[in-house]
């Protein structure tokens, strides 16, 4: 049994599982960024993170003069800074993995040269990380004081909102805003709310302490119908992939020499257009050829090509059909601010409020 596990083959093999841990420590810093954590039981989670991280180190310790162990030693405690400053004070998430980045990174088989200047790498990483975070944040830091007095989700669930009262110097103000529960990660013992999408749905200046807020249950068709009463002018900027949901063409090229097209989304951002001599000095490029999708307004005015935009459209002119193929349900949540609507499913699917690709970055 002995020699089984000196066998460097069976070391090799045991040390495929240190950058499983590393990738970890790398989804743990993604999800730091982009996601608020919420830790539903912080002892129990802790004794579960520290055993794990415990056998963990463990087997890196049996294979660390391995190449990979030593290459896991070197990743973890970069892939730990940003956590460490997002989720500060949330030490039974940090405490764990941090000692397992230490402690594999002075006990690996890498030479002492290796480590002394790798650990003056980090080092300067950690201080420089934290410095400039610690600054910028000072800098965005409002001058305000803003309390959440009143926080709470829709009838459906898919919606959370916010209550938020501001004090400043010029009465204060209230503000309303509304996120999505659907995009959040549930983890069981984890859940990891996501950051940067959150609504404003409604700021009312000077603050106002009496709030109602209500949630009904709403149909499509009766907001059609509400939105329509409002106005029939009412429009709305669909992307791409919502006018290829409606098999319109979103886009409309003519060329200098009188040639137009009406073109499917596709199609139009697959056009390349050849330059000559003269037209490459004209945009002062070396390029022989541009994409038509990724030319600036001026460029276009120069070669003479005019692009029209057809994703602009009257929300009137959609109907019920087509509103059902944009994935508006039939009926969903909408918000009530001391009885006025301001928030409504049906505006918040169509405009892609809570899309993913839109989400800004968390770190301030």
């Amino acid at each position: 049994m002995i020699e089984f596990f000196k066998n460097k083959w069976t070391k090799r093999a045991v040390s495929l599982l240190s950058p499983v841990y590393c990738g970890f420590a790398a989804y743990f810093a993604y999800m730091s960024v982009f996601y608020e954590l919420v830790v539903r039981n912080p002892v129990q989670f802790c004794i579960l993170l520290s055993a794990l991280s415990l056998i963990a180190l463990i087997l890196m310790l049996y294979t660390r003069r391995q190449f990979l162990t030593i290459l896991t030693s070197l990743l973890l405690l970069p892939c730990m800074l940003l956590p460490t400053l997002l989720y500060f004070g949330q030490w039974e998430v940090l405490i764990p993995p941090l000692i397992v980045a230490v402690v594999i990174f002075f006990f690996s088989g890498m030479g002492e040269t290796g480590k002394t200047v790798c650990g003056t790498g980090i080092l300067l990483l950690y201080l420089i990380g934290s410095l400039v975070y610690f600054l910028v944040t000072s800098m965005f830091a409002p001058s305000t004081v803003t309390t959440v007095v009143q926080s709470g989700t829709s009838e459906s669930g898919i919606y959370h909102y916010e209550v938020i009262e501001t004090v400043d110097s010029s009465d204060g103000s209230t503000k309303v805003t509304v996120e999505s529960n659907a995009l959040d990660r549930d983890y069981d013992m984890l859940l990891f709310k996501v950051r940067g999408l959150e609504r404003d749905v409604k700021i009312e200046r000077p603050l106002n302490q009496n709030v109602t807020i209500e949630w009904k249950t709403e149909k499509r068709q009766d907001i059609s119908q509400q939105l329509k009463q409002l106005s029939d002018d009412i429009e709305i900027t669909l992307s791409d992939a919502q006018m290829d949901l409606l098999g319109r063409a979103a886009y409309q090229i003519t060329y200098k020499d009188g040639r137009s097209a009406t073109l499917m989304q596709a199609d139009y951002h697959s056009i390349v257009v050849p330059l000559t001599a003269e037209e490459q000095e004209l945009l002062k490029t070396s390029k022989t050829e541009l994409r038509l999708d990724e030319m600036s307004d001026n460029a276009l005015n120069k070669l003479g090509i005019q692009v029209e935009n057809f994703r602009t459209v009257k929300l009137s002119s959609l109907t019920d059909e087509e509103l059902a193929r944009l994935g508006v349900p039939e009926e969903g949540d909408v918000m009530y601010y001391n009885g006025t609507c301001v928030f409504r499913y049906y505006v918040a699917i169509l405009e892609e409020y809570f899309d993913i690709s839109k989400q800004d970055l968390g770190l301030f």
